[in-house]
Order: structure tokens, then sequence, then C-alpha cells
């Protein structure tokens, strides 16, 4: 018997630190960002075909111009029925309006279902010029509001900066600047249930309380976990891009699957 239609898990998928080049064919760390990027979204549609939303968490463009923005969006086409983005500290945000302008509902904030409440932040306010950044006072006021506004709905929140210590000296100095704050508005409702980032390019799976946190890797290049200082990750498995999938259960469950992908393509 086919489940019921309130019985069906939402589906999401994570992409992030796509690091596209301001202009084609520019390369990041050596890679070819864009390369990386169409095999990531070509194994995506392969493996799980008309999720309900894409969500794109931050540093998609390298500083770059809405047009760098436009080829990022051309790649990842029909992959979900909805896309949303939001900014991380390399993201330029006059481009990421000017092509909302086109396609206003990639900056959803707020995704109600059923049983799920999705919250999306901008966590690029007072950049510290080093990669931090922090949720601006009005962000603040918008979670608190968002939360007290999910009724009985489980909530799932997205960002960029990593809300938590990772163990990973340099990464851990340009993480949520108001990393307090945040949890102490996210502790007062019971029904979080989920927090997503980006920013650290490697995969990341936390428990803090009820809440379970993960971390996407890039799309174009990983960082090698618990070091003092910046290191390209060697392993040539964790080297891989990739990418989270995610299915949000009316209980309240999340099952997430990391993937990696080959890119071999991509190697130059």
């Amino acid at each position: 018997m086919s489940p019921s239609l309130s019985e069906m898990p939402f589906r999401l998928l994570q992409f992030s630190d796509c690091h596209l080049s301001p202009e084609p064919g520019g390369l990041f760390r050596g890679i070819d960002p864009l390369c990386h990027l169409q095999a990531v979204a070509d194994d995506a549609r392969r493996r799980f075909a008309g999720v309900d939303c894409l969500l794109l968490t931050g540093d998609l463009t390298h500083h770059g111009a809405p047009d760098a923005y436009s080829r990022l969006l051309e790649q990842v086409e029909g992959l979900a029925r909805q896309r949303c983005w939001l900014p991380g500290n390399h993201d330029v945000a006059a481009s990421m309006r000017a092509v909302e302008a086109q396609e206003p509902s990639l900056g959803c904030r707020l995704i109600d279902t059923e049983h799920w409440r999705i919250l999306l932040l901008d966590s690029s306010s007072h950049p510290d010029g080093r990669g931090g950044g922090s949720l601006a006072d009005a962000e603040l006021v918008w979670l608190e509001q968002g939360l007290a506004g999910a009724g009985s709905r489980w909530v799932f929140i997205a960002l960029h900066h990593n809300p938590l210590a990772l163990g990973s000296a340099w990464q851990d100095a340009i993480m949520l600047g108001n990393a307090a704050q945040f949890w102490s508005i996210v502790d007062s409702c019971a029904q979080v249930r989920g927090i997503i980032f980006g920013h650290v390019h490697q995969q990341q799976h936390l428990q803090r309380g009820p809440v379970q946190l993960f971390a996407a890797p890039s799309t174009a290049v990983q960082f090698e976990a618990g070091c003092d200082s910046f290191q390209l990750e060697t392993d040539a498995v964790l080297a891989r891009p990739g990418y989270r999938y995610y299915e949000l259960g009316d209980a309240g469950q999340i099952n997430s699957q990391l993937i990696r992908v080959a890119a071999l393509d991509c190697v130059r």
C-alpha cells in the first residue's frame, strides 16, 4: 500500500559553497567549480527526482556578478519543485537581489508544510574580514517571531555559518559570531529538530540536545577537519565534491544522506 500524502516525508537537497567564479571557466583553488557543480547536480537528478525543495546555503559564487548566479541556477534547473538560497560571506547581496527580481521565490525565507516550518537565515551581517559573519539584530527578532509562529510544527533551520565550534581552530574563529544569542532563541522553542549549515567545506553531523546539526560538503573543494590552520582535504574520498539529501518526517524525525561525487570529467 502506498503511503498517504500526509505520511510522505518532505524531501530536501542541500548544495553549499559552490564558489562559482565571476567568469565562466575560472578556477577556485585549482578546480573548475562550475564543472563540479554540474557533476553534483547530474548525480542528484539521477538519485532524487522531484524533491520538494533545493536549499542553496551560501558562498554560491566567489564575489560574482548576477551572471555568475544565473550560471548556477542553470545548473540546478529542474532539481526540485522549489529552490531557495541564502547568502554566505563570499556572496554579493546586490547580485543575488538582481537575480531574485526575475525569480522572487529564490529569496524565500520561510516554508510551511503540514508538519514542518523551515526558516532560512542570513548570517552574513557584521563581516569580520576573515570569513566570519553574524545574524543582524533584525534577523534575530525575525527568528524569534518565526519560531513563535510555528505552532505545532517541527522546525528546521538553514544558515551559512556554523553555530557550533567544530574543533578546527581556524574555522571556529570564523563561525557564527553571535552564536550565543542564536542558541538562546533556538532553545526557547522545543520544536526545533534540525539545523543545517555550510561554510566549513566538510561533512559534519552533530547533536545538541534534541537538535541534529548537519553540514554539507562543498560542491567545489573540501577543507580538512580538525586543523589548527587552513588545509585542503587530501583524502581521495573526502576531497570529492558532495551534497546532502534530507527527509523530514511527520513525527519530527530527520533522515539525511551524504552523497559524494567523483567528478572525473573535471580533472585537468
